[in-house]
């Protein structure tokens, strides 16, 4: 077997505190949803799956949009 060398990458990622809470702001929106979906599926009465979406729908637009809000804040300090 013929031995391969390995490449040496070097990557510099350099992100703003704003930039953070944006990203932030959408893997909570994505993760959030992804919650109300899966509480209303695995439960068996209809009220109650109502109430697993909503609960993980509120959550998402409130955690989303703190973090949206916190970006706009860093954003205008810099």
């Amino acid at each position: 077997m013929a031995d391969k060398e390995g490449k040496e990458v070097k990557v510099n990622l350099s992100f703003t505190s704003g930039n953070l809470f944006l990203y932030g702001a959408i893997v909570d929106a994505v993760s959030g949803l992804l919650w109300a979906i899966l509480a209303a599926a695995g439960s068996s009465e209809g009220a109650y799956r109502a109430s697993g979406f909503f609960q993980g729908f509120f959550f998402t637009v409130l955690g989303a949009l703190v973090l949206y809000g916190l970006s706009l804040i860093v954003q205008r300090k810099q």
